[in-house]
């Protein structure tokens, strides 16, 4: 999904709807939205999941060569929204 989908979503919500995060597919488990980083880069693995890298980070704290940083660096930036727990 992209923003622009979301805010087509949020715009007809009313301002004070709690927002609930379902934990899979099969709804086995749900939590309150935390907040929302759009400072990180999201590299899929599959079509289903992937692995996030926080921008604010450096090649040490991401496990890659300098090289391979720059590299993710130079991708999209990706929303990511977190659950209280």
């Amino acid at each position: 999904m992209k923003v622009s989908e979301l805010k087509e979503i949020l715009l007809t919500l009313p301002d004070d709807m709690e927002v609930i995060l379902q934990k899979d597919a099969e709804g086995n488990g749900y939590s309150p939205l935390c907040g929302g980083d759009p400072n990180a880069v999201y590299i899929p693995e599959t079509a289903y999941s992937g692995d996030v890298y926080s921008t604010d980070w450096d090649a040490d704290d991401a496990c890659m060569t300098h090289k391979q940083w720059n590299e993710t660096l130079a991708k999209p930036r990706a929303l990511i929204l977190y659950p209280i727990n």
